[in-house]
């Protein structure tokens, strides 16, 4: 089950370490980002939700709890109670298994984003909004019954021709 523990925004990774040095199972999901700087794309890896990270473990039973807070910079638990299977399961697909999400492929045809591959492939229902030029697409994700909104990069591609 995935508790979800708010930290010092700048602390996540190292908080994560601390965690997994004391056999407690953290996650803080990660994206690689197209961001335009002086006139150039470069790819960024990006945390996802600055502030927070997941917590893996069966139960707040209080030895986590004190483990936890143990930690510099783990400020609370957001609720005792671990997240809803449905968002636990969304939030595990953005965790990746710790590894960093990286950019999705789609094309536009007749103003509808379609995902050929990546993260949001099987995601396209999630979508809400999309920009070509700054090479974004926002989903809805839902924590705790409150909505949050995360932009994800797609590179663009020409739709197919036979479409």
């Amino acid at each position: 089950m995935l508790y979800v523990l708010f930290v010092q925004s700048g602390r996540e990774l190292s908080i994560i370490e601390e965690l997994r040095q004391k056999n407690i199972s953290a996650y803080c999901p990660r994206q690689l980002k197209a961001e335009r700087r002086r006139g150039h794309w470069q790819y960024v890896e990006r945390i996802i939700f600055t502030g927070y990270i997941f917590v893996d473990i069966p139960e707040l039973q209080p030895w986590v709890w004190h483990s936890v807070m143990k930690c510099g910079g783990a400020l609370r638990f957001v609720s005792e109670l671990p997240l809803p299977p449905d968002e636990d399961d969304y939030i595990r697909r953005l965790c990746n298994g710790g590894d960093c999400i990286g950019i999705s492929r789609g094309y536009i045809l007749d103003n509808v984003l379609h995902i050929t591959s990546g993260f949001l492939k099987n995601l396209e229902h999630e979508i809400i909004k999309f920009n070509r030029r700054g090479k974004r697409a926002t989903a809805d994700v839902t924590i705790y019954g409150e909505k949050h909104r995360i932009v994800f990069s797609v590179e663009f591609d020409a739709p197919p021709v036979n479409a």
